[in-house]
């Protein structure tokens, strides 16, 4: 279980830092500015407070709405510019992840709000539901299906086996859609 508290995460995450490997400077100071801004005292390493002070935010707010900020939606109306900047930061901390210091990267992976990789996630998510769908169903979710969750499931497994048929689908995910459709004859 992760821990909660920006705190607890910091200290999960010098744990981690420390484990990783060689004694690494910059992601000691960077750790020392984070423990300055979690007692409220005065930084004048801006940077690193700023970057702190973004994740926080970053939590705060999946922890308020449930789910990670967003940088773009089609409901346009429904995202605050302040959402659209924090989808922005985790944007730009997944796509220079090498620039991270050890600490920022372990910080990263102990947040429960942050996702190096979301859609990956989402399809992982996505798929093990359809799993429990055949498991307690005994047959692949349909299309014509008044349940709205059997048919959300339906399409989206719809969706996967075009891409496998078309081969745009990654090996170990055709090896899953393979496995739950031989399950699925089974039952």
């Amino acid at each position: 279980m992760r821990a909660s508290t920006p705190a607890e995460l910091h200290a999960e995450a010098e744990r981690l830092q420390r484990a990783e490997g060689p004694i690494d400077p910059v992601a000691d100071r960077f750790a020392a500015v984070v423990t300055l801004v979690l007692d409220d005292q005065a930084v004048a390493q801006r940077r690193a407070a700023n970057w702190i002070n973004s994740l926080h935010a970053y939590e705060d707010h999946w922890r308020e709405l449930g789910r990670a900020p967003r940088e773009n939606t089609r409901a346009r109306t429904t995202l605050t510019d302040e959402e659209r900047h924090l989808g922005e930061w985790a944007r730009y901390q997944r796509r220079f992840e090498g620039g991270l210091n050890a600490y920022q990267r372990a910080r990263l992976d102990v947040s429960p709000a942050f996702e190096w990789d979301p859609l990956d996630r989402v399809w992982n998510e996505r798929f093990e539901a359809c799993e429990r769908f055949v498991a307690a169903h005994r047959t692949l979710p349909r299309l014509h299906a008044a349940d709205r969750t059997e048919f959300l499931l339906a399409r989206w497994l719809g969706r996967q086996l075009l891409r496998l048929r078309s081969g745009r689908l990654e090996q170990v995910r055709a090896h899953q859609l393979h496995r739950l459709l031989r399950g699925a004859r089974r039952t």
